[in-house]
């Protein structure tokens, strides 16, 4: 198959070729492809871009017709200030007659949002926290009296950037008017307790690659704080499942869930459709991890050349 990658960069040359500045597994993607045997081609959201032809635009991946290839995979990253521009060149790609793409821009836009993400998981049963939106300081104080201790956070966010825990309105007020000033709309929550830690589960195509179990530093709630520890485990199967079952929901073919083991079960937190440092766990999980993409991606470029 021809497969182009979208990536972050280029890379930087190493002693194996090249490897992303940024993101290292665009390249490395690139190299795993060519090792099953595909052409393989990498590219930047930056490069796409479009030139005339007889029916009108014709979408250029780099240098490439982006018509000519059998499948695109993105990791594209879609958040910044030219955030508009990004969205709409990774639309003009996901829109290419006869090119399967892995994920189209609907799935990325879902994914990005922890709104739009939390309604898609709710719609298809799964369990996620409730949620209510606020633009105002009252409507804050609303979710602080309804579930008394509260997670808010942007809707667009990450790296738990601007996460915090209310259940003081009156003493948090100038933080909650601060996030309010920068955000707009904050998506609330209610807290769950973390001390006993949770599951980050990653999903490729068909398989469950890894798995951590997260603990929080002494005396910490957030998971991402310093003195936070993981060690590598094996999901309970009901856990790869939801996992699975939730990256089916969200369309995504490569992604990371944050689960919160509950009385009864699970809770869904989150679920990153670009998840980062795929060699983190060793190269026998790296491998694991590309092989899963690969095997879906070739299965469902297949089916969908026809029909």
């Amino acid at each position: 198959m021809k497969i182009g990658i979208l990536g972050w960069d280029h890379g930087i040359m190493g002693a194996d070729g090249p490897f992303g500045e940024y993101d290292p597994d665009g390249p490395a993607l690139v190299r795993h492809g060519r090792l099953r045997g595909h052409e393989m081609t990498l590219c930047t959201l930056e490069e796409i871009s479009y030139v005339p032809d007889e029916t009108g635009i014709d979408v250029m991946f780099g240098a490439e017709q982006a018509r000519s290839f059998d499948a695109i995979i993105s990791r594209a990253k879609l958040y910044g200030d030219d955030w508009r521009d990004r969205v709409e060149r990774l639309t003009m790609l996901s829109k290419v007659p006869g090119v399967a793409m892995f994920d189209p821009v609907e799935v990325w836009t879902t994914g990005y949002s922890k709104f739009l993400m939390a309604q898609r998981l709710a719609a298809a049963g799964l369990p996620v926290p409730p949620c209510r939106s606020a633009t105002t300081p009252e409507q804050v104080r609303a979710a602080v009296r309804q579930w008394g201790d509260v997670i808010v956070k942007p809707s667009y966010g990450r790296r738990s950037v601007d996460v915090e825990r209310i259940t003081d309105c009156e003493a948090e007020a100038d933080m909650v008017a601060g996030l309010l000033r920068t955000h707009g709309t904050l998506l609330c929550q209610p807290f769950y307790p973390t001390w006993h830690g949770e599951y980050r589960l990653q999903v490729a195509g068909e398989l469950v690659p890894s798995c951590m179990y997260k603990l929080p530093g002494l005396g910490e709630w957030h998971l991402n704080a310093p003195g936070a520890s993981y060690e590598r485990c094996d999901p309970p199967p009901e856990l790869a499942e939801l996992g699975l079952r939730a990256a089916r929901t969200l369309g995504i073919t490569l992604g990371a869930l944050d689960v919160l083991p509950v009385d009864g079960g699970y809770v869904i937190l989150e679920v990153n459709p670009i998840p980062a440092f795929l060699g983190f766990l060793g190269e026998d999980v790296h491998r694991a991890t590309f092989d899963g993409v690969y095997d879906w991606v070739e299965k469902h470029a297949e089916e969908q050349s026809r029909h």
